[in-house]
């Protein structure tokens, strides 16, 4: 999977958090290194743990024709220069209350065990990922978008009918 880093600048941080909090986010994912890391291999390790979620909770035939899970995953750096990662996450299909389907403490400890602290939660309310979605879209760190999220289109119908453009059809009385 590729993915382009977009830096975000100026004006342009409103509309990053707007557009990134008006989609249903499922899980919010903060991982660290335990060593100093370079920013890419800190994203390497993050998709390396979203595709093995993704080949428990859909299988590795489904992880292997195009990852299910989609992100926006933010990295900066710390205080001591070190990158850690901010990710939001949606997770098509899963009912997240069912501990059988996703257990958040035991994804939260297999990501741990790939090399560094990670904190998995869900969002209390769709208003806690415009906060944490602000919060570090306007640190001026690296936004890296999955490949299967739509920058135009949600593939949630519900939302897809608040943003798509008007049609011909649209404007007949």
């Amino acid at each position: 999977m590729v993915s382009t880093p977009i830096t975000v600048a100026g004006s342009l941080r409103d509309a990053w958090a707007g557009w990134l909090g008006a989609r249903p986010w499922d899980l919010f994912l903060t991982l660290t290194s335990e060593r100093r890391t370079h920013p890419e291999s800190l994203h390497k390790r993050f998709v390396y743990c979203v595709h093995k979620l993704s080949d428990e909770l859909y299988g590795r035939a489904e992880t292997r024709t195009g990852c299910p899970i989609e992100y926006v995953n933010g990295i900066e750096r710390h205080k001591s220069g070190w990158p850690h990662s901010h990710a939001v996450l949606r997770v098509p299909g899963v009912d997240l209350a069912d501990p059988a389907q996703l257990s958040l403490a035991t994804w939260q400890k297999r990501f741990s065990d790939t090399g560094g602290f990670s904190w998995l939660t869900r969002p209390r309310a769709q208003g806690d990922v415009v906060t944490y979605v602000t919060k570090y879209v306007t640190k001026d760190g690296e936004l890296i978008l999955s490949d299967n999220l739509s920058p135009v289109v949600d593939p949630n119908p519900a939302l897809w009918v608040a943003v798509r453009q008007p049609t011909a059809h649209d404007a007949r009385p």
